[in-house]
């Protein structure tokens, strides 16, 4: 049983890992190819919009060493996005539901970590 719980722990923290890592060069991307813009010019729901997906990222990449507050980062400043930017879980496309996988991954290594324990 226990082997069975570190075993999943292990994959939860490297799809998190991995996923993570994807999700965070295609952001990266689209910052460079689209552009940033001046984000104190922009009105208010914009400017948490963009520190929603700062604590995304953040949560993302501080996972790879601390899983629980890595997830728990991610999924806080990934409810906020959806909050702010799209309103409703009905009108999530597949790219903003990919970004919670990650914070997800984290938190089931985690608590599936501290289950083993």
């Amino acid at each position: 049983m226990k082997a069975n719980l570190a075993l999943s722990a292990g994959i939860c923290r490297w799809a998190g890992r991995i996923l993570g890592t994807l999700l965070a060069i295609v952001l990266g991307c689209l910052a460079v190819g689209e552009g940033v813009p001046n984000v104190f010019t922009q009105p208010a729901g914009v400017q948490i919009g963009f520190v929603a997906l700062g604590l995304m990222l953040a949560g993302i990449l501080s996972g790879w060493r601390w899983e629980l507050a890595g997830g728990v980062i991610s999924l806080v400043g990934w409810g906020t996005f959806v909050a702010v930017e799209v309103g409703s879980l009905a009108r999530l496309n597949l790219f903003l539901a990919l970004l919670a996988l990650p914070g997800t991954c984290y938190l089931a290594s985690a608590l599936l970590r501290r289950v083993r324990r």
